[in-house]
């Protein structure tokens, strides 16, 4: 049989800790009126006052989360694009300008056209 953990809101945790540190109950009380053992109580309390406690998401903001990643990894994958394309724009256009052949006063007499 599998061992159902008991989850616990942040503010259940923070304040059955402020009922601790004010004097109102022990820790060993609010151990028996909860159900808990000493060392979880003493993990949130540690957490607490460390300030390393944090939320933990629910189903609708991890979905949220795995959208947000998607939408930047499209991001990042057309923001390469465009610079790729905006570097072979530059690359066509400098190769435009110098496929050409360049008139001097010797060729403009064989090609019959005025230089530009």
């Amino acid at each position: 049989m599998k061992k159902q953990y008991r989850h616990f809101e942040d503010d259940f945790k923070r304040n059955l800790i402020a009922r601790i540190d004010s004097g109102e109950i022990t820790k060993g009380q609010a151990a028996r009126e909860n159900q808990l053992s000493g060392s979880v109580i003493d993990r949130w309390q540690r957490q607490i006052h460390e300030g390393s406690m944090r939320a933990h998401p629910n189903a609708n903001e991890k979905k949220l989360i795995r959208e947000l990643d998607m939408y930047k990894k499209k991001v990042g994958e057309l923001t390469l694009e465009i610079d790729f394309l905006k570097k072979l724009d530059e690359s066509l256009a400098s190769m435009r300008k110098s496929s050409g052949y360049i008139v001097t006063g010797g060729n403009k007499e064989r090609s019959g056209k005025d230089a530009k």
